[in-house]
């Protein structure tokens, strides 16, 4: 048998799309590289309405041979985005992911391009201007979620730190408990992008662990059975099969979650946004409070799933082994928001501390006194 190297599927689209492993970022990247293929002028591609795929094609084929018309394209496509970084329409991190989808298809064709000189004109991200929530406000979100789904969403993401994206992708599989001698909760594990390239783990409070178990019982009063490793961690409060509250889902209850708080109010003329993110604050509170407990910098960009370039290389962590945990439990106490849960927290770690103090104090004895026995045989 041969193969057929006239494959229509072997072309440059279907290159792109093989080249990104994961199905939502497969399908993000695709929906970004169309909008920028759309700009492109009919007259560009000598042939009008053309579809996407062969759009996708034709911009290969024209970079490939005459590349300097290619940085020309980009380039006037950067000058767009930064029109609107400009006028406050997205972030210069928006400009950033919307140029990974060219870089993808380039890489994926084995095209040979020099981005030096249109990096150079891409708004670097400065200080962001939006803020965290607040204890106080992430207080008053709890109070006003009816549902436990509500709960699990706020604690879980602002105890945990990852982005929004990652409710498309966890199971019951991504989470581990950890319990205390006692078999009380002391917190857990939390697997991030299960499956992609991007995979990460990062650890969740005492206080969220509670809601997820709370949130397993209602499951099985709800299913007549405990999830499955396999099924979505949250699931619809109205569809009755196990169906995923993914992205869009959180964020619509989270919408109006905060509407209710008066978080939400209109915009005043020439605000383009509020000041706290409706998911991204939930992140930073989590960055801030993990700055507060001065918890170690690396594993803090690591639990949030961040790069933290060379570094990354020679780093021996063996992250199904959790070692960061002990790091991470510093900052339990500041990223509880109950002040009750907090409160129980503190007298742990005190009990803990005085466990460990009592326990040393005893050492301590057993040595003076094999030392005074030692000593009394010498004499004799």
């Amino acid at each position: 048998m041969e193969l057929d190297i006239t494959d229509p599927d072997l072309s440059s689209h279907q290159n792109f799309l093989d080249y990104i492993r994961n199905d939502k970022t497969r399908i993000k990247y695709s929906s970004d590289l169309q909008k920028f293929l759309d700009l492109i002028p009919d007259k560009i591609f000598q042939e009008k309405n053309i579809d996407y795929a062969d759009k996708t094609e034709a911009f290969v084929t024209l970079v490939r041979e005459d590349v300097k018309l290619g940085k020309s394209i980009i380039n006037a496509y950067v000058r767009e985005l930064k029109k609107k970084v400009d006028d406050d329409i997205i972030s210069p991190a928006r400009v950033l992911n919307l140029i990974k989808p060219i870089k993808v298809l380039f890489a994926a064709n084995d095209i040979d391009f020099s981005w030096k000189m249109i990096g150079k004109s891409i708004p670097k991200p400065g200080k962001s201007k939006d803020k965290a929530y607040s204890r106080e406000q992430l207080q008053m979100l709890m109070a006003n979620a009816t549902n436990l789904a509500d709960k699990v969403m706020i604690t879980l993401c602002s105890s945990s730190g990852f982005r929004i994206e990652a409710w498309d992708y966890f199971t019951w599989e991504d989470v581990v408990f950890f319990y205390n001698d006692d078999n009380s909760l002391k917190g857990g594990a939390l697997r991030v992008y299960h499956g992609d390239d991007e995979e990460y783990w990062t650890h969740f409070t005492p206080e969220a662990g509670k809601y997820l178990l709370l949130y397993k019982e209602s499951w099985k009063s709800r299913f007549m059975r405990y999830p499955k490793d396999s099924d979505p961690l949250v699931v619809s409060v109205r569809i009755h099969d196990p169906r995923r509250i993914g992205k869009r889902g959180m964020e619509s209850r989270m919408n109006e979650l905060a509407k209710k708080c008066g978080f939400r109010p209109p915009l005043e003329p020439g605000q383009k946004r509020h000041k706290v993110m409706l998911d991204h604050g939930l992140r930073k509170y989590f960055n801030t409070m993990m700055r507060r407990a001065k918890v170690n910098y690396l594993d803090k960009e690591d639990m949030m799933g961040h790069k933290v370039g060379l570094e990354s290389h020679y780093e021996r962590y063996q992250e199904d082994d959790f070692e960061r945990f002990s790091e991470y439990q510093k900052a339990i106490p500041f990223l509880t928001i109950s002040d009750d849960e907090r409160m129980r927290v503190e007298n742990e770690k005190l009990k803990s501390e005085k466990t460990e103090l009592q326990q040393l104090k005893e050492d301590n004895e057993k040595i003076l006194n094999w030392i005074a026995r030692q000593e009394n045989k010498n004499q004799v």
